[in-house]
């Protein structure tokens, strides 16, 4: 079955992820405020340790297997019942081995018993959050990943909820962490919900195409994987160097970077199946787009930066409570990374699509590496403010790394007067920011007001339009 999808279908794609994220944003505040009041630094970062370890597994239990299928069913649409069906066999065995081996290794480390014990309560996220993303690629493929965004919604009122019961009864820790595998359940079930009625698996098992699939996967994995500990490397690190209580206060200000790279993870995926289905063919429309969306990604990473930079101390006392307050440094250097974040997110599509398995894995390797020493060398000496900036140094030097190699595949080049122009309007938008600083309300208006006059200033300065957003793509043939 072919599917042909409009020049609108991107852009409302991704303009509903990001309407019910920007909701599920504050639920997620909701929720880091009521963990970090109820547990302290000091189980707040047990609670991260935990999830950032069950995460990393998540990935190498994924081997690569998102990517693939929504590159192969853009390629042969008519076989997408087929690759469903041997994706989600491949899935579960996999889960089912990643999760004995994080729950096996974890008993072999020195972690307190709370950690091992919360982890192997915490598998159960593992499973069913993996098992859910495979309704995802069908989703993505049809441009429909609102659905996917309105289960995660959904899940998160519902965990939040039963976060709240266990709170104020007094419940455990290890109660507390419960509501993370309740999460990764109720995430399967609206995905399973939503996607069934575009595709049911066909139940026949090929075991041929599943080694197939699979080995066109692994190597993506294996990018996934080296990408993701570097990711979360700083956090695993922060605890066995310096502790529980510099992993809570960390994981705040890293927490308000998570949950904002999600507009640009949304367009970059939003572009995903194009992008493949056009690379063999017709390289100088990609290039068309990515010149276009560079624009895209540096105008809604910007005024979070902006934000980040002015109000971090509010933001983390607001997210926390006052023995927090010291993490708003390192805030204040990860926001700088967010625009970095966003652009290699970009540029990674171009890399994935023209299946550049190799140079991924040597890229993903060389930033990990990196990573790694400047991690070992400063954390000893500046604590969470070295993993802050070795995210920042990390992230340039990937872009500089993507940029390099994306511009001997596709021939693209950055506006420098639309760039110019974002720039500008970023940093006027900062000065009237400072002069709201002597209104006497609330931050958040304050930070609503702003990013007010950032959206009337790109509009006056007609940098870039909805419309412009919306013929990003015409249709894919």
């Amino acid at each position: 079955m072919s599917i042909k999808l409009d020049k609108k279908a991107v852009f409302s794609n991704t303009a509903w992820q990001i309407i019910v994220r920007i909701v599920a944003i504050v639920l997620t505040f909701v929720s880091v405020k009521l963990l970090a009041t109820y547990l302290g630094t000091g189980g707040v970062g047990e609670y991260n340790t935990i999830t950032t370890y069950i995460n990393f597994f998540i990935v190498i239990a994924d081997l690569g297997l998102f990517s693939v299928t929504v590159r192969e069913i853009s390629k042969k649409p008519e076989n997408e019942s087929k690759i469903i069906s041997n994706v989600l066999a491949i899935r579960l065995m996999s889960v089912l081995v990643a999760s004995a081996i994080a729950i096996f290794i974890v008993f072999l480390t020195k972690y307190n018993f709370n950690i091992k014990l919360g982890t192997l309560v915490a598998t159960g996220f593992l499973i069913f959050n993996l098992l859910g993303s495979v309704y995802d690629a069908v989703l993505q493929y049809r441009l429909k990943m609102q659905y996917s965004a309105i289960a995660e919604f959904l899940s998160k009122v519902l965990t939040i909820i039963a976060l709240y019961i266990i709170v104020i009864n007094h419940g455990s820790f290890l109660w507390i962490i419960s509501t993370v595998t309740l999460s990764g359940i109720l995430i399967f079930l609206f995905k399973w919900l939503f996607a069934r009625k575009f595709v049911e698996p066909l139940r026949q098992y090929d075991l041929k195409f599943m080694k197939l699939i699979f080995n066109m996967a692994w190597p993506l994995g294996l990018v996934f994987i080296v990408n993701n500990l570097y990711f979360k490397l700083d956090t695993l690190m922060l605890y066995a160097i310096k502790g529980a209580t510099a992993v809570g206060i960390y994981s705040v200000s890293y927490k308000v970077l998570e949950v904002t790279v999600f507009a640009g993870s949304y367009f970059s995926s939003a572009l995903k199946p194009t992008i493949s289905s056009h690379m063999a063919k017709d390289k100088e429309y990609i290039g068309g787009i990515m010149t276009k969306a560079i624009n895209i990604m540096l105008l809604i990473s910007l005024p979070i930066t902006l934000m980040c930079i002015l109000y971090s101390k509010e933001i983390i006392l607001f997210l926390s409570n006052q023995d927090f307050i010291t993490g708003s440094t390192a805030l204040v250097i990860l926001s700088f990374a967010l625009p970095l974040i966003y652009l290699d997110t970009l540029l990674g599509e171009i890399l994935v699509a023209n299946d550049e398995k190799k140079l991924l894995i040597r890229i993903a390797l060389s930033i990990l590496a990196f990573n790694f020493i400047a991690n070992l060398i400063f954390i000893p000496l500046y604590s969470f403010k070295a993993a802050a900036f070795t995210t920042l140094a990390s992230e340039a030097l990937l872009f500089i790394i993507n940029y390099h190699y994306t511009q001997k595949i596709i021939k693209y080049r950055i506006d420098f007067s639309n760039v110019t122009k974002i720039l500008a309007t970023a940093l006027l938008t900062y000065a009237i920011m400072i002069l709201f600083n002597s209104v006497n309300v609330h931050f958040i208006v304050k930070i609503a007001l702003s990013f007010a006059v950032y959206m009337a200033l790109t509009a006056m300065f007609k940098i870039v339009t909805i419309e412009g957003a919306r013929n990003l793509l015409r249709k894919a043939e």
